[in-house]
């Protein structure tokens, strides 16, 4: 049951993880230069979402809902 978790997370983690890097958000890629912002925050070209930040974020985010929906499923059934 928990490696069902794991690999769930880990699979959801790199369908998100692949949708940002495929869309290229501003807030993450400086478009002019065709990199990275850097982080910072007072700048133009720096931002508070960095790429590792993102990531980070898309990690929990993807292992609470394969939580929320297992734990849907068993009130379901």
């Amino acid at each position: 049951m928990n490696i069902e978790k794991l690999y769930l997370s880990i699979t959801l983690f790199i369908s998100l993880y692949m949708i940002v890097i495929i869309s290229k958000p501003p807030f993450i890629y400086n478009h002019n230069q065709n990199c990275l912002r850097q982080f910072g925050v007072g700048y133009k070209n720096t931002t508070v979402f960095t790429l590792w930040i993102v990531s980070i974020f898309l990690a929990i985010f993807s292992y609470f809902i394969v939580i929320y929906i297992q734990h849907l499923q068993g009130l379901w059934f």
